[in-house]
């Protein structure tokens, strides 16, 4: 079930419309080392998730939600294998902000925490669909690190 959701959400992703340029070829030792497909296309949809959580919280926004994915932000991008490219921009994702959650967020506190808790729930659930489908150890590394954040994240409220 948990490989369905993961496969189902990376499906969705891929109904955008191909960037101008096609993306450079993985490296040649992406696949000996393990990370391959499921990896990039997790962690493309990780980095971009995040980034539009920081979008959410704005600069005032939980300064331990803020920590936690500048972190992943930073273990996510030392795992890329080409250069990244946000392929889920403008998407309505599980677990990530939408442009217009973000901008009632910015003016409507109320709003702006039911947002971060749907964020806090809804990617911990893809979090640990993605535990279940990635292989190579660095990335489930990083997807642990995300998994302990949400849930303390959760549990602080």
């Amino acid at each position: 079930m948990t490989v369905l959701l993961l496969a189902g959400l990376l499906a969705a992703c891929q109904q955008a419309p191909p960037p101008a340029a096609p993306p450079p070829p993985p490296a040649p030792s992406s696949t000996q080392n393990g990370y391959g497909a499921t990896e990039r296309a997790f962690v493309e949809l990780a980095i971009a998730t995040d980034e539009q959580a920081l979008e959410l919280l704005g600069p005032t926004g939980r300064a331990e939600l803020r920590e936690n994915r500048n972190t992943e932000l930073a273990a996510l991008r030392t795992l890329l294998d080409a250069p990244y490219v946000n392929h889920h921009a403008g998407h309505d994702m599980p677990g990530m902000p939408t442009d217009a959650e973000i901008q009632l967020a910015s003016t409507d506190p109320d709003a702006r925490e039911q947002f971060v808790r749907a964020h806090l729930t809804e990617s911990l659930e893809v979090i640990r669909s993605a535990r279940q489908a990635i292989t190579h150890p660095p990335t489930a590394e990083v997807v642990a690190l995300m998994e302990r954040h949400r849930t303390a994240e959760l549990a602080a409220g």
